[in-house]
């Protein structure tokens, strides 16, 4: 979406309204660094009347203060995770060009009613009162089976509708495994402490936290772990049926503890891991 000419204020809207409830929840997943990139951009595009910021990486790193090539990256991650690409010209931010739009509105109402003669009212330039959708108000037969299986499943219910959007992005070997990657967020959930910094489903998805070690948490009567044994069976039903992808091998990789368990209880050999699952580093 574009901003008209005609729609535009001829003066500058000075303040951004944040709904800072909506922004900490929505940024919960990013680090201090992304939020600051994120918040350069939205100012930009605030200070611009929302035209949107150009399809030009030279311009958008000069807004983000983004020097380096590590920086530059950072910047092109939080771009697309948080704008689209207008007939690729301009990144929009949608929520924020809808509180603009909104604004603006009012104040050319307010001016449209000075001129026929009422008495003209001071603009009212906050936007509409974020309402919560509820994640309920959509049936369970509209979402996608698979990822059902997957809410049903997992401790922490929150903001649905970004979940199950980011939930068919994943790989195909965890969407067809919805129960096994419920178990491994319920694993995560639990071992953060302090539930308001723990990710959202749709967030740790969305990073892929299901690819990182299960947390370990130990208590005063000793350690809990996730069940490893469905890992295990995921690795050998991958060799048996000659369906090792270049995901089960990083996933491998990264997760050497139960191969080394799968060894110990001869559901899988050395070999195997090293020829079918490319671990020869690993073992070697």
């Amino acid at each position: 979406m574009f901003i008209d000419e005609n729609s535009k204020p001829k003066e500058k809207l000075k303040a951004w309204y944040l709904f800072t409830e909506d922004f900490i929840a929505g940024t919960q997943h990013m680090t201090n660094e992304e939020i600051g990139i994120y918040i350069r951009l939205l100012c930009w595009n605030w200070n611009k009347r929302c035209k949107g910021i150009p399809n030009n990486e030279n311009l958008i790193f000069r807004i983000a203060v983004a020097f380096d090539q590590r920086e530059q990256q950072i910047c092109l991650n939080v771009l697309n995770e948080n704008f689209k690409l207008i007939n690729q010209s301009h990144w929009q931010n949608e929520r924020q060009l809808q509180e603009y739009l909104y604004i603006t509105k009012r104040i050319d109402a307010s001016k449209l009613n000075g001129k026929l003669g009422g008495r003209p009212k001071k603009p009212n330039t906050n936007p509409p009162t974020s309402t919560p959708t509820s994640t309920s108000s959509k049936s369970s037969s509209k979402y996608n089976p698979l990822f059902n299986k997957f809410w049903d499943k997992i401790n922490n219910k929150i903001s649905k509708g970004i979940a199950e959007k980011n939930f068919l992005k994943v790989e195909d070997e965890w969407k067809n495994e919805p129960e096994k990657l419920a178990e491994l967020y319920n694993s995560y959930y639990s071992s953060i402490d302090d539930k308001q910094f723990a990710k959202q489903p749709a967030f740790w998805l969305s990073a892929k936290k299901y690819l990182d070690e299960i947390p370990k948490k130990n208590y005063d009567f000793g350690v809990t772990r996730a069940s490893d044994e469905d890992r295990i069976k995921m690795f050998t039903d991958a060799i048996k049926n000659n369906k090792v992808t270049r995901f089960i091998k990083d996933y491998a990789s990264k997760n050497k503890e139960v191969i080394d368990m799968g060894i110990r209880k001869g559901f899988l050999t050395k070999e195997q891991a090293i020829n079918d699952l490319g671990m020869e580093h690993e073992y070697r």
